[in-house]
């Protein structure tokens, strides 16, 4: 009996580890600010706030504008979802700047893709 189930115990055994490895971790912490869009890790109203002060210069005032350098980020999550849009602003194509680390913390990287992300 024991060899017969062996195999099957075996494929339960790996079924566990595929479903756990799937998983989200429960004891993670997120680095994310809990502002008023904590569900997609960010606060839109702080990253207006940063938006205008770092990125206005070439966004337009508000981003849907357009500016003289950048392009108008109106409806952006239809073309990057949030975790896009975070790691295009921390990693970005020339000519946009490369503010992050050194002008932005990763909370406000993540208050802009918010902010970016509700255009």
């Amino acid at each position: 009996m024991f060899v017969a189930c062996r195999p099957l115990a075996v494929a339960w055994a790996i079924a566990g580890a595929v479903l756990c490895a799937c998983s989200p971790a429960v004891t993670a912490k997120s680095s994310a600010n809990a502002g008023t869009a904590a569900t997609i890790g960010g606060d839109a109203k702080t990253g207006a706030q940063i938006f205008a002060k770092n990125c206005s210069a070439c966004h337009g005032a508000t981003g849907v504008e357009g500016g003289t350098i950048g392009p108008s980020l109106r409806d952006e999550k239809t073309r990057m979802d949030y975790n896009g849009t975070v790691s295009w602003i921390e990693d970005p194509e020339p000519p946009m700047p490369k503010l992050y680390p050194q002008s932005l913390t990763q909370a406000q990287v993540r208050d802009v893709a918010a902010y970016v992300q509700s255009l």
